[in-house]
């Protein structure tokens, strides 16, 4: 399936399909990468995307060693302990866009 994504996105998005093991191909349209892969769901694409925008803030924050997690992937345990142990870490950062999100069901509890 053909997919579109910024040319900013791009190599994020492919880092973590090349981590996934997930086949792709790519190439670039003026401000737009576009990316085919199989028999991958919207929503495992999706995923990838998120996984992506959290590989970009960690490499361009000041402390790259400590690995910043969705909302999604930190409320899952499975999900949140494979990832740490991938990056080598015992603690992680909440994605920007995910922040409030992460407060407000840290508030219920």
């Amino acid at each position: 399936m053909l997919r579109k994504i910024s040319k900013e996105l791009h190599p994020f998005v492919t880092w973590v399909l090349e981590r996934d093991g997930i086949p792709y191909s790519s190439q670039n349209k003026g401000g737009i990468a576009e990316i085919w892969t199989e028999d991958i769901s919207s929503r495992r694409f999706n995923n990838v995307v998120e996984d992506a925008k959290c590989e970009k803030e960690r490499r361009e924050s000041g402390c790259p060693d400590i690995p910043v997690l969705s909302y999604r992937a930190a409320m899952n345990a499975e999900r949140m302990d494979k990832l740490l142990e991938f990056y080598g870490a015992n603690c992680f950062v909440i994605l920007k866009e995910d922040e409030q999100k992460f407060i407000d069901v840290a508030k219920n509890i």
